[in-house]
């Protein structure tokens, strides 16, 4: 009997012991969602957390450094100065001619031909795009500019420089009546190649140096300025860079837009605009 009775408490004992872990388990697994939720919200509060850091603590010109430095050199280049070529005319041969082809530049005159020089420029109409066929005379009465441009020497090459001279001083003369309020730009002639001034009696580059620091004396400062664009397009010795040109004389068209930037670039730094 006694046998009996310790069986019996024996296996209530364990039925308790059973019960007790089946309902410890049972706790357990209704833990583990509610955990497994608080783990997912927080990982979602920190992915949030660390998406605002990212888009709003920082300001936005120190948000990259890769996107910075583009708006940082347009802002540079923005406040360089550079004149409006707008309501200008260009006075020349076959150099302004590539200019006015290939330069981009809008609302500006072009009074040029290939050949011309200072002694047939008065002999014959040209015609000037948007305006049509005129003489310069015409053309200086006709209209009003601000800026007045004049690139002439290099077909005169072969004449005395006196009489060059002299005809370049009545051309200046005939701006200056017709276009009494224009600024007047007499730019240096470009050099050619090496190779071309080498084999070249008349059109060199110390012919040319030569008539360009005559026109220099030209120049008052005032109303009347020289530029020279050499230094842009030489190869450091004082001749075209041949890598710039095909036949020695003339610039590829690629580079007529920046010889039109540095125009406006240096109209700035001596008229005093920008």
């Amino acid at each position: 009997m006694k046998n009996k009775n310790y069986i019996t408490l024996l296996s209530l004992v364990v039925l308790i012991a059973a019960v007790l872990l089946f309902a410890a388990c049972r706790k357990t697994e209704h833990q583990i969602p509610s955990d497994n939720k608080d783990a997912t919200l927080e990982s979602s509060n920190i992915s949030e957390a660390s998406s605002a850091v990212s888009e709003t603590s920082l300001p936005d010109n120190e948000s990259s450094s890769a996107q910075t430095a583009p708006s940082q050199v347009e802002s540079i280049e923005s406040k360089a100065p550079e004149a409006s070529l707008s309501g200008s005319l260009f006075i020349g041969d076959s150099r302004t001619v590539g200019l006015m082809e290939y330069s981009g530049l809008e609302n500006t005159d072009f009074f040029c031909s290939v050949g011309m020089s200072v002694y047939n420029i008065h002999k014959k109409p040209v015609s000037v795009p948007n305006v049509g066929k005129v003489t310069l005379t015409e053309l200086l009465s006709g209209k009003s500019y601000d800026k007045i441009y004049i690139m002439l020497g290099v077909n005169e090459l072969g004449y005395k420089t006196e009489s060059t001279l002299a005809k370049y001083k009545e051309l200046l003369a005939l701006i200056k009546e017709k276009q009494a309020e224009a600024a007047v730009f007499i730019e240096a002639n470009l050099h050619v190649t090496k190779s071309r001034s080498d084999k070249d009696g008349v059109v060199n580059n110390a012919s040319i140096d030569s008539f360009n620091n005559e026109l220099a004396k030209l120049a008052d400062g005032k109303k009347v300025f020289y530029i020279n664009a050499n230094p842009v397009f030489d190869d450091g010795y004082g001749n075209l860079s041949a890598d710039k040109s095909e036949d020695g004389t003339h610039l590829y068209a690629k580079y007529y837009a920046e010889w039109s930037k540095w125009i406006a670039d240096k109209t700035a730094s001596l008229a005093g605009e920008g």
